[in-house]
């Protein structure tokens, strides 16, 4: 499948999703979906892109550049299923699964691997009132562990945050985590002089310098919550 649109065409059949269901997790309008399919249009912000791969459970690579398996994303949430955790009838908390985001240049969108098997991949449990107050998606909220100290004071290396995927518009001054030339960086997003750039919150400018960025940034999902040891 060579084109945008074939590719879509068979991910969206083999979901069963209708074109109104796309649409509405991409959150763009029906019209746009038809000129996906119809070949009218042949690109995809990555946003969009990371939302169209989410909903119709393929890798957003494949979906966007034909890259690698197209069912590599679909195992990924079966085996998300066959790991999911156990909440006891009557909780009233729900787990957060901590992840590592596995990204790389040139290609708009992600993978996800499962942290497992030590002590440290115990997952984060929150409220179910959290979740209702905020109104996040459980399935859409994933735990990720912060590395370096480019966003000291604010975030410490190994400190722990809450990624929401599906909050990727572009605000100011909120920190995100994103694909920055293939790297999973956390950054504050900022705007200066019209344009957008992923910020350290270190003064050390000379180590940690602001990035500037364009095509949404390549933000994966805002950061609503760290879990952090320091005081």
């Amino acid at each position: 499948m060579s084109t945008l649109s074939e590719r879509i065409a068979a991910a969206l059949a083999q979901s069963g999703l209708s074109q109104a269901e796309l649409a509405r997790a991409c959150k763009v309008t029906p019209v746009s979906v038809n000129d996906w399919l119809s070949g009218k249009t042949r690109s995809m912000k990555a946003e969009t892109a990371i939302a169209a791969a989410s909903a119709l459970n393929v890798s957003a690579s494949w979906l966007t550049h034909g890259f690698g398996d197209p069912q590599h994303g679909q195992q990924r949430s079966s085996d998300r299923r066959s790991r999911a955790v156990e909440v006891s009838p009557g909780d009233n908390r729900l787990p957060i699964r901590r992840v590592r985001f596995k990204i790389s240049a040139g290609i708009s969108g992600y993978e996800i691997e499962y942290d497992e098997g030590d002590g440290e991949s115990e997952p984060i449990f929150m409220a179910r009132r959290w979740f209702e107050q905020h109104r996040y998606r459980h399935d859409r909220l994933l735990a990720v562990k912060v590395s370096g100290r480019s966003m000291e004071p604010s975030l410490y290396d190994g400190d722990l945050v809450i990624v929401n995927l599906d909050d990727t518009r572009l605000q100011d001054g909120q920190v995100f985590a994103a694909n920055y030339d293939g790297e999973m960086v956390i950054k504050r997003l900022k705007r200066e002089a019209g344009s957008w750039y992923l910020a350290s919150d270190s003064l050390d400018k000379v180590r940690f310098p602001d990035k500037r960025c364009s095509d949404g940034c390549g933000l994966i999902g805002r950061v609503v919550y760290k879990q952090s040891e320091h005081i």
